[in-house]
């Protein structure tokens, strides 16, 4: 089963098979050319296989076929496509099959070869080219002539060389790159590099710029524009005969819940992904909404939105319709607090989190600031007044809000509860902190990191224990900042609950205050006072 855009780039390729005849048209078919490409590629040994030698899949045959077959009528030397865009879902083998045995092929058949690399960031730039070195001395016979070194790359006497870059690299101005490939460039946040290579390959009459990548969650960076390129030409609204490009992905309309569907976006199911495999994923972001857009964009070809709702608002307090709780039955025992300053004329959250058997209950107070409270209740449409005439919000007197009300609340609960943590973001807070450390000698007083790499396993674990109804909290407040949240995930699927945009009046501070009690309160679990101080240093890791 294959999916529309790809099969218009086989109709493409079969189309200009037709064309070759035409004088109009300067491009023909090379087949020999191709094998030779092809026959490179599977000759190489992949010590991650065991030595044995690389074997390309069809797919990987067709993308060969196009860009080493392809050449000018005129001159065989010279190849059509210019630039190329390969979008699939990961574990499809597009580095293994493609990006290396390409740069090693352009390597040495290339005279004074620049061959090059780029991924997204310095340590997975590092970790490839340790990849393909170790697969350029398991395939040949290194002589004197060839250098090989661990932080720049391979080079020959005769000026030929392999290098990698990241995306943020600033100097490649100056090269004359035969052939570059840019891999996973959703997570780029820009084209500089790839426009880069563009313009250092013009001094080049035969060089590639190649784009391999999945799909990605943010349609607002420049592989969605690439994509939507790509689309265009295979669609016949943008006509460029130097551009390759194929898409595996699902189709519009088509339900990204029905496993069927995965061979769209997976051509190397079956002989390299396992079905079992993308199946569990499958399941897995059935039952995880933060792991959906990952699952939509990484396996299915499905472009994301950069945010998507993080908590379905329905599933939030499933837990709390079967046990309901009071602060008052948690007299004497445990506490582990947090504390989010807002700005001085927004949303203050203050949080406590009680653990009993099993399930995490979290009691909380809202403060803001009384002369905002009409802006508040006309512009974000909410109950302010209600959440204030119930208690559940206190407005503090002035325009900005008033600390002294926050340190009076946690006197009193410190004399209710044991409060053996209280988590703060050191945004601030330096002056609230100061005033507390005076009359809680027996609480840690813990500065928390709130950085998305930080906050990252927190907050899957605050979500996996909301997915299994083991958090009580029936504050309305706290329902409508949940609604509020969303994630985007980076690169390596770290995720933070956000706002919409940072303009947003739509408030999250009571969320981030749960995750961080909720994240002290398991990191002390099993009693016997505070946490090890390695776990407390953690937190700066």
């Amino acid at each position: 089963m294959s999916g529309a855009y790809a099969r218009k780039a086989v109709n493409r390729f079969v189309t200009d098979m037709r064309r070759q005849k035409d004088e109009d048209f300067l491009y023909e078919l090379r087949p020999d050319m191709a094998d030779d490409a092809i026959n490179f590629a599977e000759r190489l040994r992949i010590p991650d296989l065991g030595g044995r030698r690389l074997e390309l899949l069809p797919w990987h045959k067709f993308v060969y076929y196009n860009l080493f077959g392809w050449v000018h009528k005129l001159d065989p030397k010279r190849r059509r496509f210019r630039s190329g865009y390969v979008e699939v879902a990961r574990k499809n083998s597009k580095t293994t099959s493609l990006l290396f045995p390409m740069v090693l092929y352009d390597f040495k058949r290339t005279p004074a070869a620049e061959s090059f690399f780029v991924s997204k960031d310095l340590q997975q730039a590092a970790k490839s080219y340790t990849e393909l070195r170790n697969i350029f001395v398991e395939s040949f016979n290194v002589d004197r002539d060839t250098a090989i070194t661990e932080g720049y790359g391979i080079k020959t006497k005769d000026n030929c060389f392999v290098q990698f870059f990241s995306s943020d690299t600033r100097s490649t101005d100056g090269y004359k790159n035969s052939l570059s490939v840019v891999d996973e460039f959703h997570a780029y946040e820009s084209d500089r590099i790839v426009t880069a290579f563009k313009y250092g390959g013009r001094a080049r009459v035969n060089n590639l710029v190649l784009i391999i990548t999945s799909a990605g969650t943010n349609i607002s960076g420049p592989c969605y524009a690439e994509n939507e390129k790509a689309r265009k030409v295979l669609n016949g609204l943008l006509t460029d005969d130097t551009y390759f490009a194929i898409v595996y992905a699902y189709d519009d309309g088509d339900d990204w819940k029905d496993p069927a569907n995965l061979a769209k976006a997976n051509p190397s199911l079956g002989a390299i992904l396992r079905p079992e495999i993308l199946e569990n994923d499958l399941n897995d972001a059935l039952i995880t909404p933060s792991h959906q857009a990952d699952f939509k964009a990484k396996t299915c070809g499905i472009w994301q939105n950069d945010a998507s709702n993080w908590i379905p608002v329905q599933k939030w307090d499933t837990g709390t319709r079967n046990t309901r709780a009071e602060p008052a039955e948690f007299a004497g025992q445990r506490c582990f607090a947090a504390l989010d300053l807002s700005s001085v004329s927004d949303f203050t959250a203050y949080t406590r989190c009680f653990e009993r058997d099993g399930k995490f209950f979290l009691f909380h107070r809202f403060y803001v600031p009384a002369e905002q409270v009409s802006e508040k209740y006309r512009v974000e449409n909410i109950g302010i007044r209600d959440w204030i005439d119930r208690g559940i919000v206190t407005a503090t007197p002035g325009p900005t809000v008033d600390y002294g009300f926050i340190i009076e609340d946690i006197k009193r609960d410190n004399e209710r509860f044991d409060i053996i943590e209280l988590a703060y973001d050191k945004w601030q807070s330096n002056r609230l902190i100061d005033s507390l450390e005076g009359f809680l000698p027996k609480t840690l007083l813990v500065q928390y990191d709130q950085s998305l790499r930080q906050m990252s396993n927190p907050s899957k674990g605050f979500e996996r224990l909301v997915l299994e109804d083991k958090i009580i909290d029936g504050n309305p407040v706290m329902k409508w900042m949940v609604s509020n949240a969303v994630i985007r995930p980076d690169a390596n699927g770290n995720i933070k609950p956000l706002k919409e945009n940072k303009s947003s009046t739509r408030k999250i501070d009571g969320v981030i205050t749960s995750i961080m009690a909720i994240d002290r309160c398991m990191a002390n679990a099993g009693g016997g006072g505070t946490a090890d101080i390695k776990d407390i240093l953690r937190l700066f890791d």
